[in-house]
């Protein structure tokens, strides 16, 4: 008897054959055993965590989304066991982000589904740094300007699920207040 968890363990059924990929690779099945339950994520290891986005998903109607959405649900945290953490707890070099984003080039060459793994966990950051007075509006705006805001908002309440929501809709709001977005997803078609 092994105690190998594959993507069954999970309960990930996929819709594709690209996530049918996803899901049997190596990487994923490495990650997604990666974690444990402490402050800001309940749910421990990234396999469940990444259940639960699917479930939240599949929850919404937000069909137009729902390929995009479940591809950055599958691939946005697989760079967490690469991240290396100096003795006071300080990230050294990449982010996980960063390294998700790496190799989840060996999935997909979409360059909007990639930029959105890059920053998928960004505005928590600016949301933080708005709370103390340190928020940086033209830094904000450098990273949202371009990006497919509709997906990734969607996104960030899907991953956010089991979590605050504050943050997600700050970054709703901040959106529309610099006209990046006209409607707020909060507001119109989020299903609890």
């Amino acid at each position: 008897m092994t105690n190998e968890k594959t993507s069954d363990t999970y309960e990930i059924t996929p819709e594709s054959e690209l996530e049918l990929t996803i899901i049997s690779s190596p990487v994923f099945l490495t990650s997604a055993s990666f974690g444990n339950q402490r402050k800001g994520h309940p749910e421990g290891d990234i396999g469940l965590h990444i259940k639960q986005i699917l479930d939240f998903i599949n929850k919404q109607g937000w069909n137009a989304y729902r390929t995009n959405l479940r591809l950055l649900a599958l691939l946005h945290d697989l760079g967490k066991p690469l991240v290396i953490y100096s003795p006071n707890g300080n990230v050294v070099g990449k982010g996980h982000s960063m390294h998700s984003v790496d190799i989840a080039k060996e999935f997909t060459s979409d360059e909007r589904l990639l930029s959105l793994i890059g920053v998928h966990d960004k505005y928590y950051h600016f949301y933080k740094d708005d709370n103390v007075g340190r928020f940086k509006r033209d830094k904000f705006l450098r990273v949202y300007r371009d990006l497919d805001l509709n997906t990734l908002i969607r996104f960030n309440y899907a991953d956010s699920n089991n979590r605050e929501k504050d943050s997600v809709r700050w970054l709703e709001d901040k959106c529309q207040d610099f006209g990046l977005i006209d409607v707020k997803i909060y507001e119109t078609d989020l299903k609890k």
